[in-house]
C-alpha cells in the first residue's frame, strides 16, 4: 500500500497550476515531495526540479547536489542547479548565513516565476514547520501577519505539505525507499530556528501535546482578521525601486496602519525579518519632520518627505564620471542617453562647455533654474521636495561645480534653446536597477 503524502487540499492547491518547479535540497522532506510528483500520478501538469547549492558546507553541499542529480537522472526529471556564493553575499550585505541563504533562494524563485518558466515554486514545508513559524513570529513580537504563519500560496511559492505531519513524511520515505541526506547544520542549535525546533518545541509539547494543532487554529483565526484588514488598508504606489505610501495611512487604526506598512515592504521585497519594533519605528514618522529616516533590516530605509513615506534599499553612491558626449552612460544605477532632437530635458548642445562631464552630485554644486535664480543644488532639491535618498545618485551634466542638466528633472537656464539654436539634444533615462 502506497503511503499518502499529500492530502486532498494539497492536491487541489497544486492542480491550479500547469507548470511547477520543485525546490529540492536533498533532505528528507524535499526528496519525499519530489518522489510524490514522480510516482503518485496525482499531479497532471509539467514540473521540473530546482536545487540551490549554497556552497556553505564544502563537500557535503556538493554531495547533496549529486544526490539530487542522481535521482533526477534515474527518474528522467529535468533539473536546474544554481551554485551560489552565499558566504560572500552575506558578508557584503551584513546578513546572517541563515538569512542570506533564504534571500538567495527567494531571489532565484522569484526570477523563475517572473520569467514564466514556472507558475509557482513548490517547497516541502510541513505541519511542524508551520507551527515553528508561528511561534517564532510570536517570540519576535510580530503583528497579525506573522501569526498567520506560512502561506499555502504567496504568489511565488506553494506549500502543499502544510497539512502533512513530519511522521507521515518519514513513513513515506521508509516505505518508498527514497534516499536523502541530512544537513548536519540542522542539528546546530546556534541557529535560532534549530534551537526552537530541537530544544524549545519538544519541551512545550510535553506540556501541550496538541501544540501544533492549537497554533494552526490561532493562525486560521488570524488569517480571517488579516483578510479583512488587508482589504481595508491603503496600498503603496510602486516604481523605480521604491514604494511610496501616503502619510495618512499611519493615522488609520493600528492594525490597518501596520498592514499598509507591510504592503510597502513586500512591494520592495523587504518583508523578511521586519518585526514589531521596526513597524513601530515607521509609525513614529507621522510625528517627525520632512527628511527623517528610520533604518530597517537588510539596508532598507523609510524616509518621510512631506506627506509621503518612501520605502527603499539604501544605495551606494556612484562616483563615476564620463566626458560629455552623445551616447549612453551607466551612472547612478541608471542608463542615461544623450540623444539628438527634442524630448525630455532638451537643451542647446553648443552651450555645453568642452570640460563638461556626466556624474553625480558633489559638494559645492550650484544650479541656475530654467528662467529662475541660482542656488546650491542641495537647496534646489529641498525647494523641489526631492527625496533625500534619491539625491546622491541623480545623473547630472556639469562643468566644474556648475550643474547644467539635472537628468530627468530640469535643465539650467544657461543651456536653454533659443532662436539661434542649431544643435538640440535631450536626455533619455531609464529607471534605477
Amino acid at each position: 500500500m502506497r503511503e499518502k503524502l499529500i492530502g486532498e487540499e494539497g492536491v487541489k492547491l497544486l492542480s491550479r497550476f500547469k507548470k511547477l518547479a520543485i525546490a529540492v535540497s536533498g533532505g528528507r522532506d524535499s526528496m519525499a515531495l519530489l518522489d510524490w510528483f514522480v510516482s503518485s500520478g496525482e499531479y497532471g501538469g509539467e514540473f521540473f526540479a530546482v536545487h540551490v547549492n549554497h556552497n556553505l558546507r564544502g563537500e557535503n553541499s556538493d554531495a547533496d547536489c549529486e544526490l539530487v542529480r542522481d535521482y533526477c537522472r534515474e527518474k528522467g526529471v529535468s533539473l536546474r542547479v544554481y551554485s551560489e556564493d552565499v558566504a560572500s553575499f552575506c558578508k557584503q550585505g551584513g546578513y546572517g548565513l541563515e538569512q542570506g541563504a533564504r534571500l538567495v533562494r527567494r531571489r532565484i524563485f522569484k526570477e523563475l516565476t517572473q520569467s514564466g518558466e514556472a507558475e509557482r515554486i513548490v517547497t516541502a514545508h510541513h505541519m511542524q514547520d508551520f507551527a515553528e513559524s508561528v511561534l517564532m513570529h510570536v517570540f519576535r513580537g510580530s503583528g497579525i501577519d506573522g501569526l498567520c504563519g506560512i502561506r499555502e500560496d504567496d504568489g511565488t511559492t506553494v506549500r502543499p505539505l502544510l497539512h502533512t505531519d513530519r511522521k507521515e513524511i518519514e513513513s513515506y520515505i521508509e516505505s518508498r525507499g527514497v534516499k536523502y541526506r541530512d544537513d548536519e547544520s540542522n542539528f546546530d542549535d546556534s541557529y535560532t530556528r534549530n534551537y526552537l525546533r530541537n530544544t524549545v518545541m519538544p519541551m512545550i509539547r510535553k506540556a501541550y501535546p496538541n501544540l501544533d494543532g492549537s497554533l494552526a487554529v490561532l493562525a486560521r483565526q488570524a488569517g480571517h482578521a488579516r483578510s479583512y484588514i488587508e482589504g481595508n488598508s491603503p496600498r503603496p504606489t510602486v516604481g523605480d525601486g521604491e514604494a511610496v505610501l501616503d502619510i495618512s495611512a499611519l493615522y488609520q487604526p493600528e492594525a490597518i496602519a501596520s498592514a499598509s506598512i507591510f504592503k510597502a515592504l513586500e512591494a520592495i521585497d523587504a518583508r523578511v525579518d521586519c518585526e514589531g519594533v521596526h513597524i513601530d519605528a515607521v509609525k513614529s514618522l507621522k510625528d517627525k519632520k520632512t527628511g527623517t529616516r528610520v533604518c530597517l533590516p537588510h539596508n532598507v530605509e523609510v524616509e518621510r518627505n512631506k506627506d509621503k513615506l518612501y520605502f527603499y534599499r539604501r544605495e551606494q553612491k556612484d562616483y563615476g564620471e564620463y566626458a560629455y558626449s552623445d551616447g549612453s552612460f551607466r551612472i547612478g544605477g541608471r542608463e542615461v542617453a544623450v540623444a539628438e532632437g527634442k524630448g525630455a530635458n532638451y537643451f542647446d548642445a553648443d552651450k555645453i562647455p568642452a570640460d563638461a562631464v556626466i556624474r553625480t552630485r558633489r559638494e559645492g554644486d550650484r544650479f541656475k533654474r530654467f528662467k529662475g535664480g541660482e542656488k546650491s543644488l542641495g537647496d534646489y532639491f529641498t525647494d523641489k521636495g526631492y527625496p533625500l535618498h534619491l539625491r546622491d545618485n541623480v545623473p547630472l551634466i556639469a562643468s566644474g561645480s556648475e550643474v547644467l542638466v539635472i537628468c530627468g528633472v530640469e535643465i539650467s537656464d544657461r543651456v536653454k534653446t533659443d532662436e539661434n539654436t542649431k544643435n538640440v539634444r535631450h536626455i533619455e533615462i531609464n529607471c534605477r536597477d
